[in-house]
């Protein structure tokens, strides 16, 4: 679909875009909060010469970057460039923004890397399996939602299962660690704890700040040959977000003239 308007989304397309698109632990409800929450989250939608929604991308603030999170086009624009538009648009929009880049989550060896080239996302840091791990028993309540939905946390720690995926700057003994909240998950990307055994209790460090925003899980990357983290994380009952290994593809816009 050559033709049609790309434009940023808000609170009175919410009806077209639970139409055409569902997403992960997103209800209306918080689909509606984040429409109307521009400084955390970006929506960008395609439109046919008609006004008909065809294709919808959704973005969330991570640090200081802007991560693409997902795009669904329904049966009219397949095949077409819609996604390509989109996600050019949301890469221009958080350089105008001032977002120090844009990143995505990259699966190498499949055909949408090659989206992720053509936005000149460089995959950086290790392969790594995205794992949610449940924070609440089923009879605990969520205390609340807070004001922020992102942010950057800075602790001491005497190693890293992964590294900050965003290399943000840490001095020596520290991790910085970018936050954000997907639906009802705090996503993490670091896996800050000394080793997989300690799994457990990083969870329960990001716990407070997760169930004051409203999150019942935590999502962190592991690199995807930790047998241990596997298993920890089995009993641990969590949910591997991702089909194969990933690496995340990122564009600092200070390197690029793009």
């Amino acid at each position: 679909m050559s033709t049609g308007t790309v434009r940023a989304l808000d609170a009175s397309d919410t009806d077209d875009i639970s139409r055409l698109a569902s997403f992960d632990g997103l209800t209306r409800k918080r689909l509606a909060e984040e429409l109307g929450e521009p400084a955390d989250y970006r929506w960008w939608g395609l439109h046919g010469t008609d006004g008909t929604l065809h294709a919808v991308h959704r973005s969330m603030r991570w640090g200081r970057h802007l991560l693409l999170k997902g795009v669904v086009v329904d049966e009219a624009a397949r095949g077409s460039n819609a996604l390509l538009r989109l996600a050019f648009a949301l890469r221009d929009a958080a350089r105008d923004e001032g977002f120090a880049g844009v990143a995505a989550w990259v699966e190498p060896y499949r055909p949408e890397a090659a989206l992720a080239r053509l936005l000149r996302l460089r995959q950086s840091g290790p392969l790594v399996h995205r794992f949610q791990i449940p924070l609440l028993s089923q009879d605990e309540q969520l205390t609340g939602a807070g004001a922020a939905s992102s942010g950057v946390s800075v602790l001491a720690t005497v190693g890293v299962v992964t590294p900050d995926l965003l290399a943000n700057p840490a001095g020596a003994g520290q991790v910085t660690v970018s936050w954000g909240l997907d639906g009802r998950r705090l996503v993490l990307s670091a896996c800050p704890c000394p080793t997989a055994a300690d799994l457990p209790e990083l969870a329960e460090r990001f716990r407070p700040l997760a169930s004051s925003l409203g999150a019942d899980s935590l999502e962190v990357p592991v690199p995807g040959g930790d047998l241990l983290a596997a298993l920890v994380l089995a009993g641990r009952k969590a949910r591997r977000l991702s089909r194969t290994a990933v690496r995340l593809g990122r564009l600092d816009f200070r390197e690029c003239q793009c």
